[in-house]
């Protein structure tokens, strides 16, 4: 079964894209599609989602912090690779892996202009990626079997290369520059080691340079995303999706401006249920009269008889009518509210009740929204939601769902 869907962007900024389905070994599960980024969107579904950026956009580095905590590291790097980066480091984006050997980070650089373009062209598409990484993490990671030899990545098409080295390092060139930028990654490995290549080919008749001082293996590939698939099951990597960029804080700040809104919307919900609850006291009140006015007759027109209470049904009507101390119209429209409030990307259009069901008209943004507020729902009671219809309209996706 499909666990994940691989969509490549070629160049940020453009509307094109490339996609599969790929199981939790890294084998593809169906065949590759290309698009627009709204099109690949429609195929998650609520599948997780890698979105593999070029990864000549991606600067690939390392930074040593002694004896420092995750956190620390984060506000370290940026100053302690300033000399390594050409732009000013408060227009970059760091990203951070795992921490190696002595206090050692690996690090992902970016334009935060860069990630911005791609902010919001997932927006625009309704795709939420659950990981963003560069194309040069998504190549497979060789172990060598040999002591004092490295083991390289290339992907190689008719303009470019593409090249994992060890670890978390690598680089994206065009062809005729990938023989001199190896010749210095192999300057710098540990003395007495050498090196080799896996070069994977997208196209038979790509021209493969010439690598000095290299044991190349060739092979051939249908397609890039067969290697990224088998790359990203396999091989570490670094998550863009971090510090601003990381979900929890987009979802912050999406509902920072809302709060009030849903404050004044929570007090609403709370004068409604209020004045509810009053009407209820009140027409249970007015029963309990007229039971005793109709009891005091019965008994002056049948004395000593047992009476059944003929008010009894008309009791039971007010109840459902007023929504009762629980499990009524009261509790389940709180219930609805609290459940949307967790959700602020989906509006309600209209509610009607009838027969003790919700039909609600509501907008909101990708279908796993939905699936959100029916795990919600589900949560604080026994309600269950239907979605009855859904399409896509120019205010986003709008949807008829039924709660009962």
């Amino acid at each position: 079964m499909a666990k994940n869907v691989i969509i490549h962007l070629p160049r940020i900024g453009e509307d094109h894209v490339m996609w599969a389905f790929a199981d939790d070994r890294g084998v593809l599960t169906s065949e590759v599609q290309s698009g627009t980024l709204s099109e690949a969107a429609t195929q998650v579904e609520g599948r997780r989602s890698t979105l593999v950026l070029p990864g000549n956009d991606v600067l690939l580095a390392e930074a040593a912090v002694p004896g420092g905590s995750a956190a620390r590291a984060v506000l370290a790097v940026p100053n302690m690779l300033e000399d390594q980066v050409a732009d000013d480091i408060d227009s970059l984006h760091f990203a951070l892996g795992a921490k190696g050997k002595d206090d050692v980070y690996p690090v992902a650089v970016v334009g935060r202009e860069a990630m911005d373009t791609v902010r919001e062209q997932c927006a625009d598409a309704g795709l939420r990626p659950s990981e963003i990484v560069p194309e040069t993490l998504a190549l497979p990671k060789f172990d060598s079997e040999e002591l004092n030899q490295a083991t390289w990545t290339a992907l190689v098409d008719s303009e470019n290369a593409v090249v994992r080295l060890n670890g978390y390092k690598g680089f994206v060139t065009d062809t005729s520059m990938a023989g001199m930028m190896l010749n210095g990654a192999q300057q710098e490995l540990p003395e007495n080691t050498s090196a080799a290549m896996v070069v994977y080919q997208t196209d038979d008749h790509a021209r493969v340079p010439a690598f000095q001082n290299l044991d190349v293996e060739n092979r051939s590939i249908d397609h890039r995303l067969n290697l990224y698939a088998s790359g990203l099951a396999s091989a570490p990597r670094i998550n863009l999706l971090q510090g601003d960029y990381s979900p929890k804080t987009q979802f912050d700040k999406t509902w920072k401006p809302w709060r009030w809104t849903m404050a004044l919307a929570a007090v609403l919900a709370a004068v409604l249920m209020g004045g509810k609850w009053m009407e209820f006291r009140e027409l249970n009140q007015e029963v309990e009269q007229i039971d005793a006015q109709i009891a005091q007759v019965f008994q002056e027109a049948m004395p000593g008889a047992r009476m059944v209470r003929p008010s009894q049904q008309l009791k039971t009507e007010i109840k459902k009518f007023s929504g009762g101390t629980s499990g009524g119209f009261t509790s389940n429209l709180s219930q609805i509210a609290a459940s949307m409030a967790t959700q602020p990307q989906t509006k309600i259009r209209s509610v009607n009740f009838r027969e003790g069901r919700f039909d609600l008209d509501v907008t909101t943004d990708v279908i796993p929204t939905l699936d959100l507020l029916k795990t919600e729902l589900k949560k604080r009671g026994d309600l269950e939601m239907t979605v009855q219809s859904t399409r896509n309209t120019s205010d986003g996706l709008r949807s008829s769902i039924r709660i009962q």
